[in-house]
């Protein structure tokens, strides 16, 4: 039972901290593409002046 234990909290684990990296590769995507509609809608004010 230990040894089943072990395998999930190695496996659970390994799932987070993929999921962390997912969520860095997204947050920079996202601020990426905050700067570029920024930088498209800038004679309107940037993206937060246009919505």
């Amino acid at each position: 039972l230990q040894a089943v234990i072990e395998i999930i909290s190695n496996k659970t684990s390994q799932s987070l901290k993929l999921i962390a990296k997912q969520i860095t590769k997204t947050r920079a995507a996202v601020y990426q593409h905050h700067l570029a509609l920024d930088y498209l809608l800038a004679s309107e004010g940037g993206l937060c002046g246009k919505f």
